[in-house]
């Protein structure tokens, strides 16, 4: 039974066929009822539950797929993979129609921090924090607006410090969030946490993601979230940081109304700066061959 089931979901998947998926979801249905068409005695995975409710959800079918989730949870497989693949399924299925609605956008949080949380504890299921976290991101998405970005610094922090832990490859992502954390940190007002968090997260942006190291490099300045001393050093080693450093510190004096009186030569030095780095990107010619 396991095999015609297979063929069903294989056969909608590389088909987007929604009979073959009915009649997946029907025959799983009768199984888990113990009606079966088939031999009664004959073995039943509850692994069937998740595919069959991941192919819902990915064909537009949300009743189908919670009706699998539902039926999965109940039976209590084994804790496998689709242990945290039906979190989630779950996860999604969840997800808030509305940016307003905070109830439903911690309830979607906790779907999918339990399917982080699970995966966490075994490296051949990291593949599962990799993935939740992407989900998870593009759920939080409509959250990121004024007097909001509280409430995913929580979770947020969490994901970040799991790929962390779990040493995800994809060090560009890895840097994506912890960018959009610390702006959270920011915005929030929570200061102090966001000097905290960049004494890790600078460093790695730096040496793994070097070219998104200049935005990072703008939030220190401005926000001035590391000791000047440092920050004057390190604008030394480049004119790209030279002109950022000299950009983000007249942001920050304009932000608190306090513009220095040599503004102008400050902008004029700056500009010198720019047309020089310019010159430097400047393709050359080519000798004749």
């Amino acid at each position: 039974m396991d095999l015609v089931i297979t063929q069903e979901l294989a056969r909608a998947q590389s088909q987007q066929d929604a009979a073959s998926l009915r009649r997946a979801y029907e025959l799983i249905k009768s199984a888990n009822l113990g009606k079966s068409e088939f031999d009664p005695t004959e073995s039943f995975s509850p692994d069937l539950f998740v595919l069959c409710a991941e192919q819902a959800l990915k064909m537009g079918q949300p009743e189908m797929s919670d009706d699998c989730i539902q039926m999965y949870f109940k039976v209590k497989g084994p804790v496998t993979q689709f242990l945290g693949r039906a979190h989630l399924c779950r996860a999604q299925l969840c997800a808030p129609k509305s940016s307003e609605n905070l109830e439903e956008f911690e309830n979607c949080v906790t779907q999918y921090m339990k399917a982080i949380n699970f995966a966490k504890g075994e490296p051949r299921y990291y593949f599962l924090v990799y993935n939740a976290s992407v989900l998870y991101w593009h759920m939080v998405r409509p959250f990121l607006k004024p007097g909001f970005h509280h409430h995913l610094i929580s979770s947020l922090s969490q994901i970040v410090a799991v790929l962390n832990q779990t040493e995800e490859e994809d060090k560009e992502w890895r840097a994506e969030l912890m960018l959009e954390l610390l702006d959270c940190y920011l915005q929030a007002g929570r200061k102090e946490e966001a000097a905290k968090f960049c004494v890790t997260a600078a460093p790695f942006i730096k040496a793994h993601v070097p070219h998104r190291y200049r935005q990072m490099f703008s939030v220190l300045v401005q926000h001035e979230l590391v000791d000047e001393l440092q920050l004057k050093q390190e604008k030394r080693t480049s004119v790209s940081l030279s002109v950022t450093y000299d950009i983000n510190v007249l942001k920050a004096k304009l932000d608190k109304n306090d513009l220095p009186e040599d503004v102008g030569a400050i902008l004029k030095k700056t500009y010198k700066h720019l047309s020089y780095f310019n010159h430097q990107h400047l393709p050359s010619v080519r000798e004749e061959k």
